[in-house]
């Protein structure tokens, strides 16, 4: 019913006192909302606040992680406009933000005429899609210029986005949002909780968000770590979950292999079958390497090993996060390895320079505050522009 724009009686109840909307699609979305709202209640804002989300795991994770924060929760609805129509008359929004680069037109075309500010926190276009993008230029810069502002994530974001035909004064640059929500993550976790996973005194390294092609490499990467160094062991978590059976059977060739789901003492291999435990897992490891960068697909973000303070590896293929992961070599926190010779390598020096992780983790601490900050800048920005909307 949501998703046609039907909502429970609390929620109109809560439209009539025109809520502040944040969108957060889904888990990842979630968890880069939480510092900008925290920014928000911290920033003197005490009105209504609606979530809406698309995945029914992005909304179970707002209502446990955003108690305090939220009035509300409900699905994002259907873009037609009927039906967007039917929801903004029960909404009743006073400010939009949507997290990350989700876009609906016929919403925000709505928001628009109702004169509801709009605002894009953490904007992000990947090479691929603003390729596309730009082949119906006129329709993308029509439906971007209904925000008030859209805070973009790095220098190849802004230029992207600025390309598209965003009105002058409406893009900023102010750094990416999920330093501020691994931070707060960071503090909620108990590293303890995996312990009987982990039960055993070898070195663990972790290969996160593999796409096929570069499980191969880990796997023999990680072979001749083994070799070197007995009672070393894999944690290998695919980008996507359901390839789990398939990455298990290429585990099973190289030592004691199990599911995350159905672990068991011994095993010598990991194989990630569930979503949200990734950077639990990050936090367990010695070492790191951060997929879908070996093969075309843009990489993946770097922030949630560097927050632990575990050195990191990457393919040479970082397209989307471009300028993170240049600061991050520059810095010589993360350093580009090209086949399973450079990774192993890269993990065995990991294990010879053990002593010097406290600098390590500092050196990390200090580059990530360097960089955080964003959710802040996107609250105060938009509390600046709408003084009498949140405080009438």
């Amino acid at each position: 019913m949501e998703r046609r724009g039907f909502y429970p009686p609390a929620v109109e109840d809560l439209g009539r006192l025109h809520p502040y909307w944040v969108h957060a699609v889904s888990v990842g979305e979630v968890q880069s909302a939480l510092p900008f709202m925290s920014a928000m209640r911290r920033g003197g804002y005490d009105g209504p606040v609606l979530v809406s989300t698309i995945t029914a795991t992005g909304r179970t994770m707002a209502r446990q992680e955003m108690a305090g924060l939220a009035d509300a929760y409900v699905f994002y609805p259907w873009d037609v406009p009927r039906i967007v129509d039917r929801a903004l008359d029960r909404l009743a929004p006073r400010i939009y933000t949507v997290m990350e680069t989700e876009i609906w037109p016929n919403l925000l075309l709505g928001l628009e005429q109702r004169g509801v500010p709009a605002y894009m926190v953490n904007a992000r276009f990947s090479e691929k899609s603003f390729r596309g993008a730009l082949k119906n230029k006129a329709f993308w810069s029509r439906v971007l210029g209904t925000f008030r502002g859209i805070f973009a994530r790095s220098p190849e974001d802004e230029s992207r986005i600025r390309e598209m035909g965003v009105p002058e004064g409406r893009l900023f640059r102010i750094g990416d949002s999920k330093v501020d929500a691994l931070a707060e993550r960071k503090k909620k976790t108990d590293p303890s909780a995996l312990d009987p996973v982990f039960e055993g005194k070898g070195p663990v390294f972790t290969a996160g968000s593999t796409h096929p092609g570069e499980e191969e490499i880990v796997l023999e990467a990680f072979a001749a770590v083994a070799r070197e160094f007995p009672g070393s062991r894999l944690v290998l978590a695919p980008r996507h979950p359901e390839r789990a059976g398939d990455v298990l059977s290429l585990a099973r060739g190289h030592g004691a292999a199990c599911t995350l789901s159905k672990w068991g003492p011994g095993w010598t291999i990991l194989v990630v079958d569930r979503i949200g435990v990734l950077f639990d897992l990050y936090g367990r490891s010695e070492a790191a390497f951060v997929g879908g960068s070996l093969v075309e697909k843009g990489g993946q973000n770097l922030l949630e090993p560097l927050a632990w303070g575990v050195p990191v590896t990457h393919g040479p293929h970082m397209e989307d996060f471009r300028e993170l992961a240049r600061l991050a070599d520059r810095a010589g926190l993360s350093r580009t390895i090209l086949d399973e010779g450079s990774l192993s390598r890269a993990w065995v020096e990991s294990l010879a320079k053990r002593q010097e992780r406290a600098v390590y983790k500092a050196r990390c601490e200090a580059f990530l505050e360097g960089i955080g900050g964003a959710s802040v800048k996107a609250w105060e920005k938009i509390a600046s522009e709408n003084k009498k909307l949140l405080w009438e």
